[in-house]
C-alpha cells in the first residue's frame, strides 16, 4: 500500500475553521498517497495527486484573510507542487484525449490514430521514466507534501468566520462572472477560455467543499455539470491542438488532420458556452 502522508486529517465537528483544516489535510495525505501508486496507476495517480492539491487550495482560498501571509504563501508552494507535475499530466492527457477522439472521426481518418497513439505512449513513457530517474518513486514529491501539510496544520485555522467564507465564495462567482465577459468580448482568446475554466472548477471545488461541511454557504448558483463537461472537452482539443504546433510527436501528416478536427471541435464547443 502506498505511504500516506504522516499529517493525518482532524475529526470533522471542530468548526467551520476546523473543518476546512481537516478537509485541507485530508488532500494532501491523498495526493501523498496517489503518487505512491506503482505501474501504469502511476498515470492516474498523477492526475487525481494534482485533482487533489486543488482541492486543498480551493479550501485556502475560502479564508485568506483569517489564514494571513502564512497561509498565501503556502498556497503558492501547494501551487508550484501541482505545476511541477503538469507536463506529466499532459502527456498522459494527450494520449486519454486521442482516445476519446477515435469514435468522432470520420471513417477515412481512423487509420491514423494507431500510430498517434503509439507516439503519444513512447512520449508520455519517456517523460515518466525521466522524471522517476530523478525522484525514484516520488519519494522527494512525496515527502515534501508531507511537509506542506505539516505547515498547513499549523496555520490559524481557528480565525476562520463564517463571513470570511461567504465573502470568498461571493469573489469566487465574481470572478467567474468576470471571466464569463471576457470571453464574451473576445470569444477568439484562448487564454480567456482558459481562464474562464479554471474559475469555474474553483468555484465548482468550492461548492463540492462546502456541501461535505458547510452546506449553508454554498454557492447560489452553483456549476452545471454539463458546462464543466463541456469545458473539459474544450481543453482536450486545446491540448490536441498545443501538441500540433513545435515539439510535436505526430509527423506532419498527422498533425494537419488532427488539427482540423481539434478546431472544428474547439469552436462548436465555445459556440454553445452560455453568454451571460
Amino acid at each position: 500500500m502506498p505511504k500516506a502522508a504522516k499529517v493525518r486529517a482532524v475529526p470533522k465537528g471542530q468548526g467551520l475553521g476546523g473543518d476546512l483544516r481537516a478537509y485541507a489535510l485530508d488532500q494532501l495525505a491523498g495526493a501523498a498517497s496517489q503518487l505512491g501508486r506503482e505501474g501504469e496507476a502511476r498515470h492516474d495517480g498523477v492526475h487525481q495527486a494534482r485533482k487533489s492539491l486543488r482541492r486543498a487550495r480551493a479550501a485556502l482560498a475560502l479564508a485568506p484573510r483569517a489564514l494571513g501571509d502564512k497561509g498565501r504563501r503556502l498556497d503558492a508552494a501547494l501551487a508550484a507542487a501541482c505545476q511541477g507535475m503538469g507536463a506529466l499530466r499532459d502527456a498522459q492527457a494527450l494520449l486519454e484525449a486521442l482516445q476519446r477522439l477515435a469514435p468522432r472521426l470520420p471513417s477515412e481518418l481512423r487509420d491514423i490514430l494507431p500510430e498517434a497513439m503509439v507516439l503519444a505512449t513512447a512520449r508520455r513513457n519517456a517523460m515518466l521514466a525521466a522524471a522517476l530517474e530523478r525522484d525514484p518513486g516520488f519519494a522527494r514529491r512525496r515527502a515534501r507534501l508531507d511537509a506542506l501539510a505539516i505547515r498547513l496544520a499549523k496555520l490559524d485555522w481557528d480565525a476562520v468566520r463564517e463571513k470570511d467564507v461567504a465573502k470568498a465564495v461571493a469573489r469566487s462567482e465574481r470572478r467567474v462572472a468576470k471571466a464569463r465577459r471576457r470571453v464574451k468580448r473576445h470569444p477568439e482568446d484562448d487564454e480567456r477560455w482558459h481562464v474562464l475554466r479554471r474559475r469555474l472548477r474553483r468555484l465548482r471545488q468550492q461548492d463540492s467543499l462546502l456541501q461535505a461541511v458547510a452546506p449553508a454557504f454554498r454557492p447560489a448558483g452553483g456549476v452545471s455539470a454539463d458546462q464543466a463537461t463541456a469545458l473539459g472537452e474544450a481543453q482536450d482539443d486545446a491540448l490536441l491542438l498545443r501538441h500540433c504546433a513545435r515539439r510535436s510527436p505526430f509527423p506532419p501528416a498527422i498533425r494537419r488532420v488532427i488539427r482540423a478536427i481539434a478546431r472544428e471541435r474547439l469552436a462548436g464547443v465555445r459556440a454553445g458556452q452560455p453568454k451571460d
